[in-house]
């Protein structure tokens, strides 16, 4: 993640009056970059969820707060803003994109992604806050994640244009309303209707990649 948008506030320990400096003890410093570290993360898991289920809009520091276990303040000292906050939930999890090598392959991660509760929190929060700057920040996210790389895949492919948006259709259908991501209704999927779902998205691929 782009640890820019945070704030680490730097705590200082005073001396004694005649300019000697006291001793820390040993771990101190480690033990309290670990608190840091770790509540920073809290914060960020709990925003991911809550702007996942709910936008931008109706998301607010205090319930931010209220799931990590932390104050209102606390998350400006370390995040600066709701929407500084925002941006690092819909920047996360990006992997660093692979050949593809195996459709099958492909379509079986495809499928995992939509289902890890943690990891398509930025798709979801983007989605859901689609009204955000008329849509900018999950434009740049699809390209940052689908469509260029599609595009580098299929380049010279005169077809690559409805390649691509029929393969971006596909990765972002899938998870919204295909597993049910959108309308929280992927626990009504029974193992064997998402395994009959992976091998018929592994052929819809194959149908968009094939001339």
């Amino acid at each position: 993640m782009n640890d820019a948008c945070g704030r680490l506030v730097r705590m200082t320990a005073a001396g004694p009056s005649d300019g000697t400096r006291r001793a820390r003890p040993k771990g101190r410093d480690a033990h309290r970059a670990k608190d840091s570290a770790a509540t920073r993360n809290d914060i960020l898991r709990a925003a991911a969820r809550r702007f996942a289920e709910h936008g931008f809009a109706h998301v607010t520091l205090q319930d931010i707060a209220q799931d990590a276990g932390v104050t209102p303040a606390l998350v400006n000292r370390y995040f600066v803003s709701k929407r500084a906050l925002f941006e690092l939930v819909a920047q996360a999890h990006v992997d660093e994109a692979q050949p593809l090598t195996d459709v099958g392959e492909f379509a079986s991660d495809l499928m995992a992604y939509w289902q890890d509760v943690d990891r398509r929190t930025p798709a979801l929060a983007l989605v859901r806050s689609i009204d955000l700057d008329g849509g900018k920040l999950l434009r740049h996210e699809l390209e940052r994640r689908v469509r260029g790389h599609w595009r580098q895949f299929l380049a010279g492919d005169p077809e690559a244009p409805a390649k691509i948006r029929l393969l971006e259709s596909l990765t972002m259908g899938l998870g919204l309303f295909g597993i049910g991501a959108l309308l929280g209704e992927e626990e009504s999927l029974s193992s064997e209707t998402l395994i009959a779902m992976e091998r018929r998205l592994a052929l819809m691929i194959e149908a968009c990649l094939s001339d």
